[in-house]
């Protein structure tokens, strides 16, 4: 089922990922209320003018949780076009797993001691083991600290996504993130997985095809 832990790198690819998690974090948590609204409405407005939303028949969401990036929006247009929206929900006992789980309605979400809103532990979910099998979304909506022209993402560092990303390789993944979370480029280890595209308020971002990548390049500064 992947790593359970992370192998041993350079303490310096490790730092540097630490920075720019807490980096990111206050900058998301610095912003005014109302811009950040208005910034998430306007990255899942552009998100729902692309070809790959309008064709999606199922969609893997998140549960937006603190200053994380909402998606909200795109979960209940989900929901009213009749579209299978899936959602995340950790194993409580299997550190960096979790699965995904058909939702049809907010009542099926509640608050979980990680502070997420997460299913039901009733409803069934799908796990890694199920990825590009029984669970294969036509769409796959990805949150991130960061995210960098290669498409490279910066998590909290659990692996939880990393783990579908890797088997889910014919599934459209975009990154969703407000504007300044996108990079120039992320430190990066060995298995880190890649989205194709990149979603912001400002821009709708295609990665190209990721070439072989240093460990350790990494840039904090915003793309131009």
């Amino acid at each position: 089922m992947g790593h359970d832990a992370e192998p041993t790198r350079p303490e310096s690819t490790a730092a540097e990922k630490t920075a720019l998690r807490e980096h990111m974090r206050t900058l998301r948590e610095n912003q005014m209320p109302g811009i950040a609204r208005r910034h998430a409405l306007r990255a899942q407005a552009r998100l729902a003018m692309t070809e790959h939303w309008q064709n999606a028949l199922s969609v893997a969401l998140y549960a937006a949780a603190r200053s994380e990036i909402s998606v909200d929006a795109l979960m209940v247009l989900a929901w009213q076009s009749r579209r299978t929206v899936y959602l995340p929900r950790v194993r409580r006992h299997e550190q960096g797993c979790m699965d995904f789980v058909a939702c049809k309605h907010p009542t099926e979400l509640t608050p979980s001691t990680f502070g997420l809103r997460e299913p039901l532990e009733s409803l069934p979910g799908f796990g890694v083991e199920d990825a590009g099998g029984a669970f294969r979304p036509d769409l796959m909506i990805v949150p991130g600290l960061a995210f960098d022209r290669q498409g490279m993402r910066l998590g909290f560092g659990g692996g939880y996504y990393d783990r579908f990303l890797r088997r889910l390789t014919d599934c459209p993944c975009v990154g969703i993130c407000f504007d300044f979370q996108f990079v120039e480029a992320l430190p990066t280890d060995s298995w880190d997985q890649p989205v194709r595209y990149v979603c912001t308020e400002e821009r709708f971002w295609e990665s190209p095809p990721l070439k072989p990548r240093p460990g350790r390049k990494s840039s904090m500064l915003p793309k131009p």
